[in-house]
């Protein structure tokens, strides 16, 4: 006999027969309206929703585990360089982004989730003088969904230019060359619910403190920083 939940809480539901039983809900999933529920008697069994009556459809939902969904998030960036004019060394570069959000849960909708992406350059002038090696916040933008159990979305993000010099010496007259992004995940409450970095500081000092996270989301376009992403003076 299986053992009943910990803590869940036993409901009356009838079908639209009229026949009715006891159950704990161990999951519902909005999007297919499958229902797993388990008798008084330990016996479990998946349903759908609209089998029920209207009354044990409103309890099912209420007394449904609030679960959260586990998600990947997959980035995909693309650099496009080109000579400025006739220079051999002054570069202009296109850089395109995409992201994919995938629900990887087989039975939990993932609810309306917000996600910022910010897209970081890096000083070039630092070949020149290694002290002037800091970021600059090239693009800020964000994207929101909402997935059933087990599907994607894929976002495309406005493209965006820099120009930086390609020269690696004293010669350097600087610019500003993609270095990396960072990309957060958060519910409508504000909550951070996952992180995604190619930027090595920003990953082992930023990740690890919610308020150095959630300081990084209201850097605007243009505004420059340390490589954790803390404005530049600031410390």
């Amino acid at each position: 006999m299986a053992a009943s939940s910990l803590g869940a809480a036993t409901i009356e539901v009838a079908n639209k027969a009229g026949q009715s039983m006891t159950v704990e809900v161990i999951s519902y999933t909005a999007s297919s309206g499958n229902v797993r529920i388990q008798r008084s008697d330990g016996q479990i069994f998946n349903t759908k929703l609209d089998v029920l009556d209207a009354a044990s459809q409103e309890r099912i939902i209420a007394n449904a585990p609030k679960e959260v969904a586990k998600f990947e998030m997959d980035v995909s960036v693309g650099k496009k360089r080109r000579d400025q004019g006739s220079s051999t060394y002054m570069e202009n570069m296109t850089i395109t982004t995409s992201a994919k959000v995938t629900n990887v849960t087989r039975d939990t909708d993932l609810g309306e989730t917000n996600f910022t992406i910010l897209l970081v350059a890096r000083n070039s002038r630092r070949y020149a003088n290694r002290s002037e090696d800091w970021y600059k916040i090239l693009s800020v933008q964000r994207f929101s969904t909402q997935l059933p159990a087990g599907k994607f979305s894929e976002h495309e993000l406005k493209s965006v230019e820099t120009s930086y010099d390609s020269d690696k010496d004293s010669s350097n007259v600087g610019g500003w060359e993609f270095e990396g992004y960072l990309l957060v995940a958060q519910d409508p409450a504000g909550k951070i619910l996952a992180t995604k970095t190619t930027l090595g500081q920003v990953l082992t000092t930023t990740l690890k403190e919610e308020k150095l996270i959630l300081d990084a989301l209201k850097l605007g376009e243009g505004m420059e920083t340390e490589h954790d992403l803390r404005p530049r003076g600031s410390r």
